[in-house]
């Protein structure tokens, strides 16, 4: 016998749960990388400076998004899935460099979980959005 799970059990992401996501993931990126990056000295810029900068400017991208999440599916969907893939290629490019400089593997282990997230709120943003710009055509009147 097939359980069949009916699509009214199944959990979706609300928009206040996904502005959680995106604003928690945002406050963890960006003190998590505030907290470990080095004094930037005016003399030498290397490429750990640019890479703590840089994922600070992403924690404060998804904060961002999650405070505004509602007015931003509406509008600009396409650019937040823009910058979800974004996301994924920073997290592969400095996940790699990081491999090449001679971190141990235990950083490649974080690469599939993080990917996995980033699909999920870019599934979620798509099927959000689609909902947002069906809604205000459900909502009015019929003309008589």
């Amino acid at each position: 016998m097939i359980c069949e799970v009916e699509e009214s059990m199944v959990m979706k992401e609300t928009v206040r749960s996904l502005r959680a996501y995106f604003i928690l993931g945002g406050l963890a990126g960006t003190f998590v990388f505030a907290s470990v990056a080095q004094p930037v000295s005016q003399r030498h810029i290397g490429f750990e400076t640019v890479k703590y900068v840089t994922s600070i400017g992403f924690g404060l991208v998804f904060l961002y998004l999650g405070f505004f999440l509602r007015a931003l599916l509406k509008s600009s969907a396409g650019r937040i899935v823009t910058f979800l893939y974004i996301s994924a290629g920073w997290s592969v490019l400095i996940t790699l460099v990081g491999l090449l400089q001679g971190d141990s593997l235990y950083r490649l282990l974080g690469l599939p979980l993080e990917l996995l997230i980033l699909w999920y709120l870019t599934k979620n943003v798509r099927r959000l959005a689609t909902e947002a710009r069906a809604l205000p055509l459900e909502s009015t009147p019929p003309n008589s």
